[in-house]
């Protein structure tokens, strides 16, 4: 059948945008992967300059169930990272003790204090899997002892501690890895290269959720070690800045339903949404304006709350919608939707889908990426951050990135537990209310009610 004039006029015009689109996006592409959008200087610093085919040696901080994940994953992956697993740190002697098994090193690898740990010369980057109170010190230890760090998200416990961690990579200019193993997946970052080549035109809005049902197990309940007493495990220093209780078990094994120590669904899942599709934006954002509800009606065995909603703008004008629950785990699809089209990021699989929107139908065509990697790859982005050591490059989960994640959670936090709205000042680090109060942000010693 011959195309009628219309027909042909259409699709020639598609063929032009089309081509010029392509130029533009290898242009757009090209310069986003020599010169990302978003980085940290990697100007030398104290410790070991590493060359390409120098082996890492690394060390391991808290040695629990994630510190244990790190520990064999990279095992696993040694020789193809080149790298050798040096010391493990843990403040309860038996998860030390299991750590140091796993890897076969001898009693003296073994440290009860990271400060000790951090004075061994021969360590060139260090995993943080502690609680989430410790996150920002050992860091800051780390950084200052002259070693590289991969620290499991939250970056700390709290805004302000989420800064000094910022403030001293810039200063360090060590490389500082995120623990979101998404922040790895090629689905995010064909969404950023699309969305910085203009595919999408302005961003509107995006959504995502991390939801999951696991009753009748109650969520972040764990069975307690009984053999656990504070003769072999120092439960004082476990504690850090939170305010210090007598010895339990229960608050020791299963942590993450307490405010002491975390932030619950917003700390623990949603920084594993926030920060991979704040990456698909291509040029993450600190929050202009951030609001949250949250309710623990379902689980009334915590301080957290089981269900969570939250509500993110940015200065650009795009707006995150995003939701956790441990109760239900019917959750939103991941969608980035802009002027012109919209991705559809799919769940379980590294596959983004872009889908014009109906003006626009006749000048671009939908398109589809798919990648054989496993979507939360976290092998993928050990590998990125042992790669950046050596290289020097910008880590997938990099420290401007993370600190964008950690404000929008923390203030997420803030909003949820004293039922404001909340406005942020990049440039002040200010937190205020819509009529200009200033609120402090939350730390060690805030007392607030328990979540309703």
């Amino acid at each position: 059948m011959n195309s009628t004039p219309h027909t042909q006029a259409g699709e020639s015009r598609r063929v032009f945008i089309k081509k010029a689109a392509t130029v533009t996006a290898l242009a757009a592409a090209s310069s986003w992967l020599k010169t990302p959008v978003y980085g940290q200087s990697q100007a030398p610093s104290a410790g070991r300059v590493i060359g390409a085919n120098d082996r890492i040696a690394v060390a391991y901080i808290g040695t629990g169930s994630q510190g244990q994940n790190h520990i064999r994953n990279q095992q696993k992956h040694a020789a193809a990272n080149n790298i050798t697993q040096a010391a493990v740190c843990d403040l309860y002697q038996r998860r030390l003790e299991q750590a140091r098994e796993i890897i076969g090193l001898s009693p003296s690898d073994t440290y009860a204090d990271h400060r000790t740990l951090l004075e061994r010369k021969d360590v060139d980057a260090v995993i943080v899997s502690t609680v989430d109170v410790w996150h920002a010190q050992v860091t800051l230890d780390a950084l200052a002892a002259g070693k590289h760090v991969y620290c499991e998200k939250p970056m700390a416990r709290y805004l302000p501690e989420g800064f000094e961690v910022y403030d001293a990579v810039k200063r360090a200019g060590k490389v500082f890895q995120i623990g979101s193993q998404f922040c790895a997946d090629p689905k995010i970052h064909k969404a950023a290269e699309w969305i910085l080549a203009g595919k999408l035109g302005p961003l509107v809005w995006g959504q995502g959720s991390y939801c999951r049902n696991n009753y009748p197990r109650s969520e972040w309940t764990y069975p307690i070690d009984k053999e656990a007493n504070e003769g072999n495990l120092d439960w004082a220093r476990w504690q850090g800045k939170a305010k210090k209780v007598l010895w339990d078990p229960n608050r020791y094994f299963s942590w993450h339903k307490f405010y002491d120590y975390n932030s619950g669904i917003l700390g623990n899942l949603l920084a594993h949404k926030f920060m991979p599709m704040m990456q698909a934006t291509g040029r993450p954002e600190f929050p202009r304006r951030v609001c949250c509800t949250g309710t623990h009606k379902v689980s009334t065995d915590r301080e957290i709350t089981d269900t969570t909603h939250l509500l993110a703008e940015y200065p650009s004008g795009l707006t995150f919608v995003v939701a956790g629950s441990i109760v239900n785990e019917q959750g939103l699809p991941d969608i980035i939707r802009g002027l012109k089209g919209t991705l559809y990021l799919a769940t379980s699989k590294n596959k983004v889908e872009f889908k014009p929107e109906r003006p626009f139908a006749e000048e671009l065509e939908a398109e589809t990426f798919e990648h054989p990697q496993p979507e939360g790859d976290l092998a993928a982005l050990e590998k990125n951050f042992f790669d950046c050591v050596r290289s020097g490059a910008t880590p997938y989960g990099n420290v401007d990135l993370a600190i964008r994640c950690h404000t929008v959670l923390c203030l997420a936090e803030m909003a949820e537990r004293l039922s404001l709205t909340l406005l942020f000042d990049e440039k002040t680090r200010t937190i205020k209310t819509g009529e200009g109060k200033v609120v402090p942000p939350l730390n060690y010693d805030t007392v607030l009610p328990k979540a309703g």
